[in-house]
């Protein structure tokens, strides 16, 4: 199907590149980076860029099959387009798109790295577009880490050799940039978060003036074939005091640029969710005024320490406790409350052996001989212990929560006062809780804390530290207790 419009003809979609995501599997395509863009989002960044800048030059900032570099030749028939890519592929892909849409004129297509691609020095005003390659940091040479660090060191800001590609572009935009330039780009969100996103978030904020953010569905997978949460932003030299942030449902607000400098995570000033929350804090107190949060035990090697009934043999139960093991336990149908027989064991051994009675300690001398025979003793968590066998399970807490998640944790009330491990996090009252208060606390955070207040990582994974718990903001004691 082709359409015309202002005497070109071209053809609608992107058959090359989606032929090419169809042929090759995701983890074929994340190796390099080649996750293209859904067109729908193209044409949404070059209308946003259309009312920001009349460009004399546009750059696509990996090109892959030229979604971008095609959509900026239509709306900037007077510009110059580059479209720039490490991959042969990709710009055989790209010239295909350019020769079939006869825009030939407008494209120049290099086949370079990124990094060394330059600008002619009387280039007019440039916008820097696209969706750059999203490659972890183990994909990364050491030469290319050292070039970043490098890179960061002009501009004055430090740079983590952790960064994954995509960290490089936007360096590398830095370092190319001139007043009255101004850019659009789609990455991976885990920078609003993580530690080596500070580069990214204080280039943004000192160096590169973010102006606008626009939020993706978190469900929405708007990088086919993984699980990698979206976001878009756009950058300028225009002096502002205030962020737009634009929500998946197209509500907007304003974040104070202020706050966005002095935060090391943006996920929670991002969150629509807590506007109202922000300025009602007379209302709400922090959740760490009430309960101190906490981490499971470390046993150091759970496939001896932790065990089904079918596999304790003849390890005597008074030996052992039920513990949550798992995320899963206190989800759904929450088999930690509801099903606590189905949970597996713990072996819990005394410091002091000796303090057992028969034939419990001769159990216990079996189990130290089993272990010593499989090298459990050798672990790092063991050979740290008083005695290598040793382990306590906690004081049982009175809230249960999952830490890892892709969208918000799940909170339990501990009803049966079960012990966990370091793959649970648990809340410990530091004030008088009744149950009932306990109750509408659990039920509360289950309904208001969400992925804004953990940290993001790759894939939309979002992790939810301890301290980060207790600085959630909760209604106050005498309303939980009303």
């Amino acid at each position: 199907m082709a359409r015309k419009d202002k005497g070109q003809i071209w053809t609608v979609g992107d058959p090359i590149g989606d032929n090419y995501i169809a042929s090759h599997s995701a983890a074929e395509r994340r190796k390099n980076g080649s996750v293209y863009t859904p067109l729908r989002i193209v044409e949404m960044m070059i209308s946003d860029a259309k009312s920001n800048i009349d460009p004399d030059i546009v750059v696509d900032c990996g090109c892959g099959s030229g979604r971008f570099a095609l959509a900026a030749a239509r709306a900037f028939p007077n510009a110059v387009i580059y479209a720039v890519d490490s991959s042969s592929l990709a710009c055989e892909m790209c010239a295909e798109n350019v020769r079939r849409n006869h825009l030939d004129k407008n494209i120049k297509i290099l086949n370079l790295n990124f990094m060394d691609f330059e600008l002619p020095s009387e280039r007019g005003k440039t916008l820097w577009i696209g969706n750059p390659p999203y490659v972890r940091h183990h994909e990364i040479t050491k030469e290319e880490k050292s070039r970043l660090k490098q890179t960061a060191e002009r501009l004055g800001v430090s740079a983590s050799a952790l960064s994954g590609l995509h960290v490089h572009f936007i360096a590398h935009i830095a370092e190319l940039w001139q007043k009255g330039d101004y850019a659009e780009l789609l990455t991976s969100a885990e920078w609003l978060d993580i530690g080596y996103g500070s580069f990214v978030r204080k280039l943004l904020t000192e160096k590169l003036p973010i102006e606008k953010i626009q939020l993706f569905d978190r469900k929405l997978q708007v990088f086919a074939g993984t699980n990698s949460t979206a976001i878009a932003f756009a950058f300028s030299d225009f002096d502002r005091e205030a962020v737009d942030v634009v929500a998946p449902n197209g509500d907007l607000w304003l974040v104070n640029l202020r706050e966005l400098r002095s935060s090391d995570r943006w996920s929670p000033l991002l969150d629509s969710s807590k506007i109202d929350r922000r300025n009602r804090g007379r209302e709400l107190v922090p959740l760490g005024s009430m309960v101190s949060v906490h981490r499971g035990v470390v046993t150091g090697n759970n496939n001896f320490w932790v065990r089904p009934d079918r596999d304790l043999g003849d390890v005597p139960e008074e030996l052992t406790v039920p513990i949550v093991s798992r995320a899963k336990e206190i989800m759904g149908d929450c088999e930690a409350q509801n099903h606590p027989e189905a949970l597996k064991k713990l072996i819990v051994l005394p410091d002091n052996l000796e303090s057992l009675p028969e034939p419990l300690r001769t159990a216990a001398a079996r189990i130290l001989e089993d272990g010593l025979t499989k090298g459990v003793d050798r672990g790092y968590i063991a050979r740290s212990r008083r005695a290598w066998w040793s382990i306590k399970p906690p004081k049982a807490p009175a809230v249960m929560m999952t830490y890892m998640s892709r969208s918000g944790p799940t909170f339990v009330k501990n009803d049966k006062s079960l012990p966990m491990l370091n793959t649970i996090h648990g809340l410990y009252p530091k004030v008088k809780l009744s149950e009932h208060a306990l109750s509408n606390l659990t039920e509360y955070l289950n309904l208001n804390v969400n992925s804004a207040d953990g940290r993001v990582y790759c894939g939309g994974l979002v992790k939810y530290e301890p301290r980060e718990v207790e600085a959630i903001m909760v209604p106050p004691l005498e309303v939980l207790e009303g």
